[in-house]
């Protein structure tokens, strides 16, 4: 009996002390489950100093080479093509006689028309001879004169059709396509051939807003491509768009003489902008939401602030800035995604 009393008071301790335990354990847990106050914790930044430094003058953009000049070969007059002397690939100058149309029927014209003038010219010396003789009235050579003036217009007209039978280059250059051969019909307007005139390329490239008020018609510019590398071309402003596109990038056109060059080569091409030697920067790693929606967080003591920026070109990883901030001002550089402005942070800029 007294050995049972003894192991009903153990398991009855025993059963205690796990209840304890168990009340204990609740209690640290729920203890651990309840949210911390992280409003005081300090955020870990870098910064950096927004400053003056330099920009350089020189602005290289990536263009592409096109054709400067290029022509329409056609006929003036109708009619079947007598000859057309031209291939793709050979190389033509301006004023360059290269094909005709057939003439024949307008030369028999010229020849009736020889006929009736020589005709005309002797009947009216006929006439003349007899008004002087009183055998006619003086208005008797009148209508005589008005058909041999007639028929010399006439041939004029004959002439310069047969003139305008003839086909030059518009251009210098090089023929790049061919419509119709010799023995064909042609009519007017109608392409029988394009040539593109090559000594001269034009390099496209967009500028953007920021930097196009830089530029002028008649600027000079240089060339490279990694084509020919060390290679140097000087070109020449030649045309600037009056109107920028959706993105405010303006087309800009650098006539170059031609190297070595084919149209549809991408190049780059170097302004050189008369712009200060220096200017206001941060690293762009600082704009929170990037270049489209340029703001940054400034440090103002222990407390932060959102600071809103106008931006102007790019340098290298900085970013000019136009209006925004002052020199000396500290902009947050890293850490900005836990970032709030009632936020204490801590500085942990590395040691130089």
């Amino acid at each position: 009996m007294k050995n049972n009393i003894i192991i009903a008071i153990i398991a009855i301790l025993l059963i205690g002390g796990m209840a304890y335990k168990l009340t204990q354990n609740k209690k640290i847990i729920t203890k651990n489950e309840q949210p911390v106050d992280r409003t005081n914790v300090p955020v870990s930044v870098t910064t950096f100093d927004a400053n003056y430094f330099p920009v350089s003058t020189d602005y290289a953009l990536p263009a592409v080479l096109d054709i400067n000049k290029s022509g329409i070969i056609t006929a003036t007059q109708p009619g079947k093509l007598a000859s057309f002397n031209v291939e793709i690939g050979d190389h033509v100058t301006k004023g360059q006689l290269i094909g005709k149309i057939d003439s024949k029927q307008r030369e028999i014209g010229i020849k009736t028309t020889d006929v009736t003038i020589k005709k005309l010219e002797s009947d009216i010396k006929r006439t003349q001879d007899l008004i002087a003789g009183d055998a006619a009235p003086a208005t008797a050579v009148n209508e005589l004169t008005y058909n041999l003036e007639s028929t010399k217009v006439q041939k004029e007209t004959i002439q310069q059709q047969i003139a305008d039978n003839n086909i030059y280059a518009p251009i210098s250059g090089i023929i790049v396509q061919k419509n119709a051969n010799a023995g064909e019909f042609a009519n007017p307007g109608t392409p029988l051939a394009s040539i593109m005139d090559v000594s001269v390329l034009k390099a496209i490239v967009y500028v953007s807003e920021n930097n196009i008020y830089d530029l002028k018609i008649g600027q000079p510019a240089q060339v490279t491509s990694s084509i020919f590398p060390g290679k140097l071309t000087k070109g020449v402003i030649k045309y600037i768009a009056p109107k920028g596109d959706e993105n405010h990038n303006y087309r800009v056109e650098v006539e170059i003489p031609n190297s070595g060059y084919k149209a549809g080569t991408y190049v780059n091409v170097k302004f050189s902008f008369k712009k200060p030697a220096e200017a206001l920067q941060i690293p762009k790693v600082a704009l929170v939401e990037g270049i489209k929606n340029p703001y940054v967080y400034v440090v103002n003591g222990n407390n932060i602030a959102i600071r809103k920026l106008e931006l102007g070109e790019e340098v290298g990883q900085n970013v000019v800035v136009l209006t925004g901030l002052t020199p000396g001002e500290k902009v947050v550089t890293s850490g900005q995604i836990n970032l709030t402005t009632t936020s204490k942070i801590t500085i942990v800029n590395p040691k130089n």
